[in-house]
């Protein structure tokens, strides 16, 4: 990290304790954390704002706004960013399809309505001062709502401030394996962290199984163990799509 000061200002309270589980446990610390910990009074509101955002209620599933995330921040190249929130979207969605968006969305297993969605993301990391209505057009027509088009922006538009803040910090990427274990602590226990020592315990208990469940997933053997995988589904352009 090139803010070192901040970087190297000494944890405090639940947040001290949880760093010295982690680095007894061999666990790297993801240094945007320093961010976060650093002028509470603002990051804390950026942390309950990022939790609505990417858990609250939405036609748009917590799979899908993480690889929205992951997509967003390839295309903005900021490879932390998007390493570790493809990590989180792969906890929720089908084994295969977030690395099949970020190599390629067109011909990843998508559907058309989704394949329209990122082609939007796309353009807003890349071109944002180029969208125009006729954008919005071809979403609707492709059956998403306007709440859920606000929501795929309001995304990519968080993601766009997290990839400058942490590009713009130096913040360092990850080894794949830590990049695993810090999704499965985003998913299990949100942005809002609480950094209770029994569940990061528990975490890291249950680290190695589940890097192997990931890293060599056999459907057969592990199946009844996983959570239930969202899968998206084209839906009329009436309802909303999940």
């Amino acid at each position: 990290m090139f803010l070192k000061e901040i970087e190297t200002r000494p944890a405090e309270g639940m947040t001290k304790l949880a760093f010295n589980q982690l680095r007894g446990a061999g666990e790297a610390i993801p240094e945007i954390l320093h961010l976060f910990r650093f002028k509470r009074r603002s990051t804390n509101h950026l942390v309950r704002f990022t939790e609505e955002i990417m858990r609250g209620p939405s036609p748009i599933s917590p799979g899908m706004r993480e690889l929205i995330g992951a997509y967003f921040s390839k295309k903005n190249r900021c490879s932390f960013c998007s390493d570790a929130h493809a990590a989180s979207a792969a906890g929720y969605l089908e084994e295969g399809l977030v690395d099949e968006v970020l190599r390629d969305v067109e011909t990843s297993r998508l559907d058309a309505a989704h394949k329209a969605l990122f082609r939007y993301i796309g353009k807003l990391a890349e071109h944002p001062s180029q969208v125009t209505d006729s954008d919005i057009r071809k979403l609707k027509e492709a059956g998403w709502s306007e709440e859920a088009i606000y929501d795929a922006l309001t995304v990519a538009s968080v993601f766009k401030f997290y990839n400058t803040w942490n590009n713009g910090a130096g913040v360092q990427n990850m080894t794949s394996t830590d990049y695993l274990f810090s999704g499965q602590v985003l998913n299990t226990l949100g942005y809002c962290m609480d950094f209770k020592l029994t569940r990061l315990v528990k975490l890291v208990a249950g680290k190695c199984k589940s890097v192997a469940r990931i890293l060599l997933r056999n459907r057969g053997a592990v199946q009844a163990a996983e959570p239930t995988r969202e899968w998206p589904e084209k839906k009329p352009a009436s309802a909303n799509i999940a």
